[in-house]
């Protein structure tokens, strides 16, 4: 092999392995030359890069916000890597979830007379609103995600074909509708002729294997949608933490599903043992708040809010402020703080800035400096 292709297969091995939670890396490297920059611009580059990393970075996170006495709402956008939004405050609309580059929000009565649905790709900052399935709910929640979600490596896919899976429940039985972008219409209901209390739409719902999970708020179960078999079923939460604070449904690092509290200063954390849907759950950690926070972010219990699906990083407020708490490190970061925070939704996606305009510079001159 020449020794330029012997460069440029080394130059590649040395960029794919830039963090994906610094994209600025990648852009300052594409700056270099035109040649690097057409070559770190490149589909094949990208789905490398992709394929090497597999589980994408948390780019940001999304959360709710009480601006004012009447009870109106403002979300705000906060980066937690080098990736600005196109939009950084959405005032009234309402983040529900986020998953496979695409975020899910409703919107609240003072809009308009019929509540709506929106799903937004905080990169392309595209926007598509729909209607809510044509059923009176007392109580729904809903989720987003790729349409191929058995099937698709979802490294890619936030500009292809999505699903909004809504579920909700009124005085008799709960129902579930699944939009598809594709046909542009809801499917079906599926129906199961129980009413377990109102949904907690401040929690995230969590897609284990081909089943989402949904919380509710006042009850100790949750219920599994398989998407595959279009069937739900209830599922029995640990009865020890009934009376602990808010719960939050994760995924356990060995892709099963599991479920964070807190209590006091203390953060318990269950997986669910594998098998039917009656299997029982295990209580595997618990984390000491005391050793990681600040003394003065204890003065009161802190709160579980929110779970990022393949980094294990949790969200906990307290006090006014925000903390990511890294489970893997045990590493505590303060991200932000204001009163009212609720409704955290965390934003993880790949992230490429366009660079087709920094590709039709000249290349820097022998002994020159480049940006």
């Amino acid at each position: 092999m020449s020794s330029p292709a012997l460069m440029e297969d080394l130059v590649e091995e040395i960029l794919l392995r830039f963090p994906p939670h610094e994209p600025a890396c990648l852009v300052r490297a594409a700056l270099v030359c035109k040649r690097w920059c057409r070559f770190i611009s490149g589909p094949g580059f990208r789905r490398r890069f992709r394929e090497l990393h597999r589980t994408p970075p948390l780019l940001g996170f999304l959360y709710r916000s009480l601006i004012d006495s009447d009870g109106a709402n403002l979300t705000r956008f906060v980066p937690t890597a080098a990736f600005c939004s196109p939009q950084v405050e959405i005032r009234s609309w309402r983040p529900l979830d986020a998953r496979h580059g695409r975020v899910l929000f409703r919107s609240p009565l003072e809009i308009s007379d019929l509540e709506e649905l929106m799903v937004w790709d905080p990169i392309t900052d595209e926007k598509r609103k729909l209607p809510i399935p044509p059923r009176n709910a007392f109580s729904w929640t809903a989720a987003v995600l790729c349409s191929g979600a058995g099937s698709c490596d979802h490294l890619d896919c936030h500009r292809g074909p999505f699903l909004v899976v809504f579920v909700g429940s009124d005085s008799v039985e709960t129902f579930i509708y699944t939009y598809s972008s594709d046909a542009a219409a809801w499917s079906k209901p599926i129906c199961i002729q129980d009413a377990e209390g109102r949904f907690y739409s401040l929690m995230r719902s969590p897609l284990v294997g081909n089943a989402l999970y949904f919380g509710f708020s006042g009850t100790n179960k949750a219920l599994k949608y398989d998407m595959e078999l279009r069937e739900m079923f209830w599922i029995q939460l640990p009865s020890t933490c009934s009376n602990l604070g808010l719960r939050v449904l994760t995924t356990t690092e060995d892709g099963r599903l599991g479920l964070v509290t807190a209590d006091g200063n203390k953060i318990y954390m269950w997986s669910r043992k594998a098998g039917s849907n009656d299997a029982g759950w295990t209580q595997n950690r618990v984390i000491e708040l005391e050793r990681l926070l600040p003394s003065d972010a204890i003065l009161t219990s802190p709160d579980v809010l929110c779970f990022a699906e393949g980094i294990h990083v949790i969200f906990v407020r307290s006090n006014n402020v925000l903390f990511t708490i890294d489970l893997k490190a045990c590493k505590v970061k303060k991200v932000c703080k204001g009163k009212g925070i609720r409704a955290v939704v965390p934003y993880m996606n790949f992230y490429t800035p366009e660079l087709g305009a920094a590709c039709a510079v000249e290349e820097p001159s022998v002994g020159g400096s480049s940006a």
